[in-house]
């Protein structure tokens, strides 16, 4: 069972997509990043059922987790009409999570990105998993 409580944040964390600026076209090798401020999460996944939060977002934030580290390679960004698909793999310790992520909105006011995590060898037992996420700007003041 530990492994399954480790997979959930994993999942949470790759599919809260947190990033920062705001993007008003988006090149097939960039990816989109949300407005500095306050946002509202709502995140739908079969392990949790639905979450919802606030969080704040700086410049400084990643776009999806894994993208820029060490551990994990981006292999695929690729923009379809208003829809950009993204593939970032990373090894973790005991194998290798891919995550597949189709992000829409304007990054600005909205956003969704939907996301399958593929965990090789399945961890906790679970092979694969889905997560939703909407989000909502809320202002550019964050709570302390």
């Amino acid at each position: 069972m530990p492994r399954l409580r480790r997979a959930i944040p994993l999942a949470l964390a790759g599919a809260a997509i947190i990033a920062g600026g705001v993007a008003s076209s988006v090149c097939a090798d960039e990816l989109p990043v949300r407005r500095p401020g306050l946002w509202q999460l709502t995140t739908v996944a079969d392990t949790i059922g639905m979450k919802t939060f606030e969080t704040c977002i700086t410049a400084a934030d990643s776009i999806l987790t894994g993208v820029g580290q060490p551990n994990c390679t981006t292999s695929k960004v690729l923009r379809l009409g208003e829809e950009l698909y993204v593939d970032v793999e990373c090894k973790t310790e005991t194998g290798k999570q891919k995550t597949s992520t189709v992000l829409t909105g304007d990054f600005a006011t909205w956003y969704r990105a939907m996301s399958k995590m593929t965990f090789d060898p399945p961890e906790g037992g679970i092979p694969n998993m889905g997560v939703t996420v909407d989000g909502k700007y809320l202002g550019p003041q964050c709570k302390s």
